[in-house]
C-alpha cells in the first residue's frame, strides 16, 4: 500500500498533471460509491479508466461489497487500488473505534466540528457514514489521495462529504437521475442537497436538465458551483459500423432486430413497448423485439408478454455485457428502442448509457424526451422521440425507421457526429480531470465557457449543423395502418 506523500509542483506542473500529461507529480483522485464494480454501471468505470489514460491516479471505495456475478470487461483494467468499506458490526469495531481515536488525535477541531455537523443532522444515515468515514479518512491518506470524488447526489456524496470534512481534503459529487428525482429525497423539502451543494468544491451534472433541475431548487446555487459534464464512451472503441443505419450483419435471420437494453424496473417503460410490440403485430409487421436486462419488473413483464401471446417475437434474455452488445447485437439490430417514463415514485433516465452506443456504431434510435434524453436523442435529427407511455406513438416511429432508409441513414450520420461532438468519453474527462485539480492543487480554475472550449464539449444551447432536420413523408400510412388496428 502507498504511503501517504506531499506533492509540490509548479502552476505549469499541476496544470499538465490534471490533464494527464505524463509528468512527475500525478493527480490522486478517490472515487466514493454505494457499489462497485455494478453491472449497469458501465458509466463509472469508463471514466475511472479514460482518466488513468490521463495519468490520473484512482482509488475506489465500495460503500458495499459487489454481489453480482456478471461484470463488465473494462473492470479488470482499472489499476487504482479499490476498498470495500467495512461494515459497522462486532467483527469490524475495534477497526472503526481505533480509527475515530486516530482521527481524532490528527485533526481534534476537524473532527469535533464534523461531529457537531453530524449531531446537527439527527438523521441515522448521517451517522451511519460518519461512523464508517475515518476507514476512507485514514486509506485515502496512505494512498496520497488530494480530492473526493462520489457518483450520486445521494448516500455516496453524502460519504465523501463526511470523509471530506474530517480529512480536509475537497470533496465533489456527480448528479445523475433517482438521486435526484426520487420523491422519497423531497428535494426543495430539506437542506441535504443545499448542504452537499454549498460544501463541495463543484457539482457535476450528466445534463442542461439536471443542472436546470438543481438551479431552480428554493435555494441559491453558488455561481459556476454546476458543471454539465455529459458521460461519454471511449469511441476509439465505438467505431462507426453501420454508415447507412442499416444492420451490418443480417446472418441471425429475415426478421429485423428491435433491441432495448436496459435494468428491468419501471422507468424504462418495457411495459409499454411490449404494448408497442403488440401494435406492430397487429399491424402485420416483421420483427422479433430482444429486451436485454434483468430487474425487479421481469415477472411483471413476463406476464404482460404472455397475455399478449408474444412469446415468439418478445424475449427477455437478461443482462447481456457491453462488449457483447457492440460486438454482437448492435451490428445485427435495425433499431434501439428506449421508452423511458416516469416512475410513479418520481424516478426517471438520466441519458442512458446505450442511447450513446447506438449514435456511436450508427443504430437508429426511438426514445422519449426524459429527463436528458433529449439532448443525445434530437427529433428527426439523432433519432425519433415519441411521447412517454404512447405505445401507437411509438410502435409508428420503429416502423417509420423500419421502412424508411433515407431516414434511417441521416439520422445514423448525425447521430455519430453528435456523439464525436458531445459524448466523446476522453474529451469530457479533461474537464473532470481540470476541476479535481483546480480543487485539490489551487490552480485557476477555468470559467464554463472556456472549459467547453479546451475540452472541445458541446452544450445546449446551439445551432444544429450536425445534420438537416430529416423531413419524410413515410409513415403516415403507416400510422393510418396501426390506428385501424386497435
Amino acid at each position: 500500500m502507498p504511503e501517504a506523500r506531499e506533492v509540490s509542483a509548479s502552476p505549469r506542473t499541476t496544470q499538465n498533471a490534471a490533464l494527464g500529461d505524463g509528468v512527475t507529480a500525478p493527480l490522486t483522485v478517490a472515487y466514493v460509491l454505494k457499489m462497485f464494480p455494478r453491472f449497469s454501471e458501465t458509466f463509472i468505470a469508463n471514466e475511472i479508466l479514460a482518466l488513468e489514460r490521463r495519468g490520473v491516479r484512482t482509488v475506489i471505495f465500495s460503500m458495499k461489497r459487489p454481489n453480482e456475478a456478471l461484470q463488465q470487461s473494462q473492470v479488470a483494467r482499472i489499476r487504482g487500488q479499490q476498498f470495500v468499506i467495512p461494515a459497522l458490526d462486532l467483527k469490524h469495531s475495534v477497526l472503526h473505534t481505533g480509527l475515530h481515536l486516530l482521527a481524532f488525535i490528527r485533526a481534534p477541531l476537524r473532527y469535533l466540528r464534523t461531529l457537531v455537523f453530524v449531531a446537527q443532522r439527527r438523521s441515522r444515515a448521517a451517522w451511519q457514514k460518519f461512523l464508517v468515514a475515518p476507514f476512507i479518512v485514514q486509506r485515502a491518506r496512505q494512498a496520497g489521495v488530494e480530492h473526493l470524488h462520489a457518483h450520486f447526489a445521494s448516500g455516496p456524496a453524502r460519504q465523501a462529504k463526511l470523509a471530506g470534512m474530517l480529512s480536509g481534503l475537497p470533496f465533489s459529487f456527480t448528479a445523475h437521475a433517482k438521486d435526484l428525482y426520487w420523491n422519497g429525497h423531497r428535494h426543495g423539502k430539506n437542506n441535504k442537497l443545499k448542504k452537499r451543494l454549498r460544501l463541495a468544491a463543484h457539482v457535476v451534472t450528466i445534463s442542461e436538465y439536471n443542472r436546470h433541475f438543481i438551479e431552480h431548487l428554493p435555494f441559491k446555487v453558488p455561481r459556476r458551483r454546476i458543471v454539465t459534464v455529459y458521460n461519454g464512451l471511449p469511441l476509439r472503441d465505438w467505431p462507426w459500423l453501420r454508415t447507412d443505419g442499416r444492420p451490418a450483419s443480417r446472418h441471425s435471420g429475415p426478421a429485423p432486430l428491435l433491441l432495448a437494453v436496459g435494468r428491468l424496473v419501471e422507468k424504462k417503460g418495457f411495459a409499454v413497448l411490449i404494448d408497442a410490440c403488440s401494435r406492430l403485430r397487429a399491424a402485420g409487421i416483421d420483427f422479433h423485439c430482444l429486451i436485454a436486462g434483468e430487474g425487479p419488473e421481469r415477472a411483471r413483464l413476463e406476464q404482460r408478454i404472455r397475455e399478449r401471446d408474444l412469446d415468439q417475437v418478445v424475449s427477455l434474455p437478461g443482462s447481456i455485457p457491453q462488449d457483447r452488445l457492440r460486438k454482437e447485437f448492435y451490428p445485427r439490430a435495425t433499431l434501439l428502442l428506449q421508452p423511458s417514463i416516469v416512475g410513479a415514485d418520481g424516478d426517471q433516465d438520466g441519458i442512458p448509457t446505450v442511447i450513446l452506443e447506438a449514435l456511436a456504431c450508427g443504430l437508429p434510435v426511438v426514445a422519449t424526451p426524459v429527463s436528458g434524453i433529449g439532448e443525445a436523442v434530437i427529433d428527426r435529427v439523432t433519432g425519433l422521440l415519441v411521447p412517454p407511455k404512447d405505445a401507437a406513438g411509438l410502435a409508428h416511429a420503429a416502423m417509420r425507421v423500419m421502412r424508411d432508409d433515407a431516414l434511417a441513414a441521416e439520422i445514423a450520420r448525425a447521430g455519430r457526429r453528435l456523439a464525436e461532438r458531445r459524448f466523446d468519453l476522453d474529451q469530457n474527462v479533461k474537464i473532470l480531470a481540470h476541476l479535481y485539480a483546480a480543487a485539490a492543487r489551487g490552480i485557476p480554475r477555468w470559467s464554463l465557457a472556456k472549459l467547453r472550449t479546451r475540452a472541445g464539449l458541446d452544450l445546449p444551447p446551439t445551432t444544429w449543423d450536425l445534420a438537416a432536420p430529416v423531413r419524410s413523408n413515410a409513415g403516415r400510412r403507416e400510422r393510418v395502418l396501426i390506428a385501424e388496428t386497435h
